[in-house]
Formats: structure tokens, C-alpha cells, sequence
């Protein structure tokens, strides 16, 4: 079997035809090329080593002119071929001949050029041959592309199976030690005693819900990635969902001393949107939200109906804000931006494009506005149910305190 490196070469290509010997007429070359129509050039050789080679169409011109058969028919082979052209050795790749041709001779391509193995004559090469195995490579290529593609979705869904699996196994017994430690906490089954346990136990309690947080991004976003998480499109109402994400996060905002407002237009009933994707959506970008804005600041949750019976949602916030240049990076999963600003702060990175991709599984768009000290706002837009009509209204306003603003 021929390595792939080995058709890589020129060698490849080069077609044996036999040279014709510099003293050979030009009447005799001329009846070659008239027995074999396909046949555009022949090398010249002394010997075995090359010394020119004979255009097909040259010749002919040549011949044709006025008294041209008559002065030249007789004559050496050589004193028409062409004394410089391309000659190559079959060993060489492809690619450099492609160069060689592109720098400095161009005109080997209507001409062809010469295939030497070891200095002595192997082959023409022509741009027929050229082409056809440019095109054999490129199929080979593609193969490998497909191949390489078939593999990497392959190692993809067994990632995401596996990190499935792993999740489930890591969330059963956290979700015991957050129950024992509510339960300690809370001293349902008499007191602890000492002060300090009663310390420990808010530590446990805290990063056990911490990592049952990071394992339920890295859970769903498994099963984006492995095609098992389906959403469910219904008409729902959005604000409800709003007020409960709100107040899932109040508690944490007032002690980073955070205000919050939650901006609703009137005109928006209902939108058609999966419950618990558009919860997941506003859990995230509002945990975003407060993690990186500092004390004293705001958080808007807002919504508003668009004007094709569709809906947006946003978030925005006056935290330390994002470079644009980094917005890709954050919308990577497990992206993050490393800076004296944004190293303190905890999570995998996964939170942002579980966002993104739970918006584009319902064929809507995400999008992030941001400039570094100047805070974020994060919007997703939702499509409109089929069928649907916008309605009209007037916008309303209610405001959620969290904490005095400074």
C-alpha cells in the first residue's frame, strides 16, 4: 500500500512517457504528438539526463508558418525545444512544486515540466496530472476531515456522558450532606452546644449548595452537548418566573449590599417559553449579576414584549463589565477571563453558555453589551409562538429593594 506521504510527492503524478533523443528530428517528434492527440509535451534527454523539453503546440507553430516544415522538419529536436524548463525530482512534495510553479515558473503549467528521479529522467509532469492530483488530495483530505470530525463528535458525546454520569453520582450524596446540614443549622434535633459548630456548619452547608451549584451547570450542560435535554415550548407567564429568580437571589444581594429593580412592561402576558430553561436562563444571569457587581451597586431584571408577538428578558448590572474582546472567551463553556479584576471570583464558566445555548434551543438570540467598568446587560430574545399577534400597552415599573444603595 502507498503511504499517504509517498502520494504527497511528484513522483506521483509524473507520466512515463518515452523522451525523445536530442538529435532527433523535428519531423519524427512531430509524428508523436500527431499519433497521440493527448500528448502535450515531451522531455528531451542526452543520454539519460535531461536537457529540454519539446512543447506539443510549439512544434506545430513552428512547422505551420510559411516554409516553416521545410526549414526545421530535418532539423535537431533540439534547436526548438525549450533549453529551461521546470525540472523537478520525484521526491519533492506537492506543495513545493506548487510554489516553485507560482514564484518563478509560471509558464510550466502550459508547458509542463520534467520529473527526474536521482538526476535522470522519470517523467512529464503536465497541468492535467497536476490537477488531478490536486484533486485526489483534496478528496483525501476531505475524508480525513470527516473522519477527524466523526472522531471528535464521538469523544465529545462520551465526555458529556460521562460528566452526566459523574453529576449524578456526585449530586445524590450532596444533596444528603445539604439536608443533614439545614437540618444541624436549624437544630431541629436539639442544640449543638458550642458556638463554633454552629459556624462550621453555615461553611458546610454554603459549599455544599456551592458545588451542588457548579455540578448542576456542568449536568446541564451535558445534556445540551449530548442532545438530551428537550425543551418544551408552552405559553407561560414570564414575570412569575422573574419575581421567583428575583427572590431566589435576594437574600444574597442584600448582604453584598446589591439593589435590585424588576422592570416589566405591561403589554407582556405570556410568552412562549420552556418553564424550566427560562429559569435556568434568569437563575444564571442574575447569579452572574451579582457576583460581579460590587457593594453599593444595581441589578435591573427587566422583560418586554417584542414587536412580532415574541419577548425579551435582560439583566443588567453596574459590575466590573467585560471587555469586548473577551465576550467570546466568556460564551466559550469553561471560558473565563483571568485578571486582578475577575481572578477572585468562582465558578467554572459554564454559566454563561448554558445560557446562550438553552436561547438558541428555543431560536432565539443572546447577547452581551459590556465595557470594563462600566457594567453588563445580557438580553435574550425569545421568537414568538406561531401563529402570534403583538399587543399593545403601557410600560410599569416595580422595584425590589435589596439593600439600601450607597
Amino acid at each position: 500500500m502507498i503511504s499517504s506521504a509517498a502520494l504527497e510527492t511528484i513522483g506521483t503524478m509524473a507520466v512515463p512517457l518515452p523522451p525523445v533523443p536530442v538529435g532527433m528530428r523535428c519531423e519524427e517528434v512531430d509524428r508523436r504528438f500527431q499519433a497521440d492527440p493527448d500528448l502535450g509535451a515531451l522531455a528531451v534527454v542526452d543520454g539519460e539526463r535531461p536537457v529540454g523539453l519539446i512543447n506539443r503546440y510549439d512544434l506545430i507553430t513552428q512547422l505551420s508558418r510559411d516554409f516553416g516544415r521545410a526549414l526545421w522538419a530535418k532539423k535537431p529536436v533540439s534547436r526548438l525545444m525549450d533549453e529551461n524548463p521546470l525540472i523537478v525530482d520525484a521526491s519533492i512534495s506537492v506543495d513545493t512544486l506548487e510554489s516553485l510553479i507560482a514564484d518563478e515558473h509560471q509558464s510550466a503549467l502550459l508547458r509542463g515540466f520534467i520529473v527526474t528521479r536521482n538526476g535522470r529522467y522519470y517523467g512529464v509532469g503536465t497541468a492535467l496530472s497536476l490537477l488531478q492530483l490536486g484533486m485526489a488530495r483534496s478528496e483525501r483530505r476531505n475524508r480525513a476531515l470527516e473522519r477527524a470530525r466523526q472522531q471528535a463528535e464521538e469523544a465529545s458525546l462520551s465526555k458529556s456522558r460521562f460528566l452526566a454520569n459523574m453529576s449524578h453520582e456526585l449530586r445524590t450524596p450532596l444533596n444528603a450532606i445539604i439536608g443533614f446540614a439545614e437540618i444541624i443549622e436549624k437544630e431541629m434535633l436539639g442544640p449543638l452546644g458550642h458556638a463554633r459548630y454552629g459556624e462550621y456548619i453555615v461553611d458546610i452547608l454554603s459549599s455544599g449548595q456551592h458545588l451542588l451549584s457548579l455540578i448542576n451547570n456542568i449536568l446541564d450542560m451535558s445534556k445540551i452537548e449530548s442532545g438530551s435535554w428537550r425543551i418544551q415550548p408552552e405559553m407561560t407567564d414570564p414575570v412569575e418566573i422573574m419575581e421567583a429568580s428575583i427572590r431566589t437571589f435576594r437574600e444574597r444581594a442584600e448582604g453584598r449590599g446589591v439593589f435590585m429593580t424588576m422592570s416589566v412592561d405591561a403589554r407582556l402576558f405570556e410568552g412562549f417559553v420552556d418553564r424550566q430553561a427560562l429559569r435556568q436562563i434568569l437563575l444564571n444571569l442574575i447569579s452572574n449579576a451579582v457576583k460581579f457587581t460590587p457593594p453599593g451597586g444595581r441589578i435591573e431584571v427587566g422583560a418586554q414584549p417584542d414587536g412580532d408577538g415574541g419577548f425579551r428578558i435582560w439583566v443588567s448590572d453596574t459590575g466590573i463589565g467585560i471587555a469586548p474582546e473577551h465576550i467570546p472567551l466568556v460564551l466559550a463553556p469553561f471560558g473565563q477571563v483571568e485578571n486582578d479584576l475577575t481572578r477572585q471570583y468562582e465558578g467554572t464558566g459554564l454559566g454563561l453558555p448554558l445560557v446562550k445555548s438553552l436561547v438558541e434551543m428555543h431560536g432565539g438570540v443572546f447577547e452581551i453589551d459590556s465595557a470594563p467598568g462600566d457594567g453588563t446587560t445580557m438580553r435574550a430574545a425569545f421568537p414568538p409562538p406561531p401563529g402570534s399577534l403583538a399587543a399593545g400597552g403601557v410600560q410599569t415599573s416595580l422595584a425590589i429593594r435589596a439593600a439600601s444603595p450607597a
